[in-house]
């Protein structure tokens, strides 16, 4: 059985896809200290334990969301899978080792992470962000992730809206807009201005409920 984990520092309100996907099964990890690589290396020694999906609370889950987890941890069942990367990139999924970045929706198979963790803890530098360490992690241990497509969470990144265009931490590829617009993921790279027109429509939604 795969159990689901949210990491938070609790000030953010979830998106209500989580409850309407979740219906409440989760467990919050909640980091008080504001401490992010800290928590991490922490949560990770954590859900170990268990075939885990880790997600951050700045995320909307898409329709079927455990249905859409579980066919595709049914195709890579003993590997990490990382379901939000690289956002703007168009590639089919593929396993790799290295490059491994953001962390907004993660596969840990069991008894994977703390090994990871471990590493992390003998590797860190002052300077580390966590998905740039655990990438660190996972080279010098040899494990692959599998970097998912069409990703299956959304990033809101509300936190970066000073920044010109936020919605560059943001992805096209999210498979609720190609169900949307009838676009076989295969074909999304024709239509990223599209797809990114959606999105951003979509997101315009989102700020007026603000």
């Amino acid at each position: 059985m795969i159990k689901i984990f949210i990491r938070t520092t609790g000030e953010r309100k979830l998106h209500e896809s989580i409850d309407i996907e979740l219906k409440g099964n989760y467990t919050l990890l909640v980091d008080k200290e504001h401490k992010p690589v800290d928590s991490f290396i922490k949560q990770l020694k954590e859900i170990d334990k268990y075939d885990s999906i880790l997600l951050e609370d700045d995320v909307i889950l898409c329709k079927d969301f455990l249905v859409n987890i579980e066919k595709a941890i049914s195709e890579w069942p003993n590997q990490i899978i990382n379901f939000f990367t690289l956002p703007h990139e168009w590639f089919t999924s593929f396993s790799t080792i290295g490059h491994f970045v953001y962390n907004q929706c993660t596969y840990y198979p069991k008894g994977i992470s703390k090994r990871l963790a471990e590493e992390m803890e003998k590797i860190r530098k002052p300077y580390n962000q966590y998905d740039t360490l655990e990438n660190l992690a996972m080279y010098n241990l040899n494990i692959p992730s599998v970097r998912y497509r069409p990703c299956l969470v959304q990033h809101i990144d509300h936190d970066t809206l000073i920044q010109k265009d936020p919605s560059r931490r943001r992805s096209p590829y999210f498979i609720e807009y190609l169900d949307e617009l009838s676009i076989d993921y295969n074909e999304a790279y024709k239509y990223k201005d599209k797809l990114t027109e959606l999105m951003k429509t979509k997101f315009k939604e989102i700020d007026s409920k603000k």
